[in-house]
């Protein structure tokens, strides 16, 4: 059965990837939960050779264009910012007594495959990179993220999302986190 999700090893391509919290929870409602989202795409743009093209948070997942330069892996980035954000989010979890989140977390990292030194699984395995290989698919990838917030009945106009790349794209307002545009 072929991937669905290929990752493209011989070109330079941006990605559509989407990361979704287990179980689905609401993890991003709260505004500490959804800043270290923010300030970890800024980190992964400033340090980590990849453009933020295009980024949405959702209550319960984020979808970002990614386009990691030459050389440097999509997956790699992938499973740094997973990495990194779980600890964070689980932390901030026991540090506001989520307990609610926790208990779903550590039931994830039990049931899971995943090994290693936490008690906790934030997200979901895997994150469905789709290589970004037309204008035309750009253009349906991001328009597809810009709407969800409006989809979900959680705004009436995707400028009214406030975590979303939608005002650089639509009103020329530069985001947190910044992004770099494409020209489409």
């Amino acid at each position: 059965m072929p991937n669905p999700y290929r990752v493209f090893k011989d070109d330079n391509y941006a990605y559509f990837v989407t990361c979704t919290i287990v179980d689905w929870l609401p993890v991003f409602t709260a505004e500490p939960y959804c800043q270290i989202i923010l300030d970890s795409l800024a980190f992964i743009r400033e340090h980590k050779a990849t453009q933020l093209n295009a980024y949405v948070l959702m209550p319960t997942h984020l979808h970002a264009i990614l386009w990691p330069a030459k050389g440097v892996f999509l997956s790699d980035i992938l499973r740094d910012f997973k990495r990194f954000t779980s600890r964070k989010i689980s932390g901030k979890a026991q540090e506001n007594g989520d307990e609610s989140f926790l208990v779903a977390f550590s039931r994830a990292r039990h049931g899971g495959r995943l090994s290693g030194e936490s008690n906790y699984q934030v997200w979901q395995e895997g994150s469905h990179p789709e290589a970004i290989y037309s204008e035309e698919f750009a253009h349906q990838k991001m328009d597809y993220m810009h709407q969800n917030p409006i989809r979900a009945g959680l705004v009436r106009t995707i400028l009214d999302w406030q975590y979303s790349s939608a005002p650089a794209y639509y009103s020329g307002i530069q985001t947190y986190p910044p992004i770099d545009l494409i020209d489409l």
